[in-house]
């Protein structure tokens, strides 16, 4: 059987049904509530400097810039294992799985910085509430007309980790508990990433909700597009071992 044979109903049910039904859910309790705000004015004061870990250590020189460089690094990898594959012969099972990595980084990134470019929403640091000069509007509300354009939606930075999500795509069919692993740890890395822009006033707790969805569905539109049945060596698809050494470019 195909691996794409396996993509039926079931699949759909659990890999996009589920996942949209508790996006749904979650994104419908933080607009009609005001949980957006409570978990934010945690920290906020303005005794102590408006948002008092802005600049700390570990929010801003940790998670904000560290991140971003283990993010780069990990697709500058997968990039180099991909290029690799097609000059020795030891990497070329991983030639998809890298090429996969890289374009789930890619535009899971990508779309949710053309929705910060294109969707006028902004941070909470530049609202009145939190000292800016921008009034509060919630997530489907009008902004207020005569203020600059907000880009701060969806979360950039913690997408980054949420598009690690996709390598739960890579071990699903062949290493299941791996796989788990690999999408806990994507899970949990973007919400670090987010928790850390949080406290610095840079994103609402729900603007995290969004790019996760977003870099779930690009990874699951990738497998499910072309990279399900190529995701396993050669030899478990019943192809002949290339020869080691050197392999001319396609």
């Amino acid at each position: 059987m195909s691996e794409r044979a396996n993509l039926d109903h079931g699949f759909w049910l659990w890999h996009a049904g589920l996942p949209l039904l508790l996006f749904g859910a979650l994104a419908a309790v933080f607009e009609l509530s005001d949980w957006d705000l409570i978990l934010s004015d945690r920290f906020f004061d303005a005794a102590r400097g408006g948002w008092y870990l802005k600049h700390s250590w570990w929010a801003d020189g940790l998670i904000h810039r560290g991140g971003k460089y283990l993010v780069l690094a990990t697709a500058l990898g997968a990039l180099g294992l991909w290029l690799g594959s097609y000059r020795w012969a030891e990497l070329l099972r991983f030639r998809h799985g890298a090429l996969f990595m890289v374009l789930c980084i890619a535009l899971g990134t990508g779309l949710v910085a053309a929705g910060k470019a294109t969707i006028n929403r902004h941070c909470p640091w530049d609202y009145q509430r939190y000292g800016g000069k921008v009034p509060y509007v919630r997530l489907f509300e009008s902004p207020v007309p005569g203020h600059k354009t907000g880009h701060g939606f969806p979360a950039g930075h913690a997408s980054g980790g949420f598009a690690l999500t996709g390598s739960y795509f890579l071990f699903r069919r062949r290493r299941p508990r791996l796989a788990l692993l690999g999408l806990g740890a994507g899970l949990a890395l973007g919400g670090v990433f987010g928790f850390g822009q949080l406290v610095r006033g840079a994103h609402f707790a729900s603007h995290n909700l969004y790019s996760v969805i977003l870099c779930w569905l690009v990874s699951l539109g990738l497998y499910a597009g072309g990279f399900s049945g190529r995701l396993h060596p050669p030899q478990a698809q019943g192809e002949a071992a290339r020869p080691r050494g050197k392999i001319p470019a396609p």
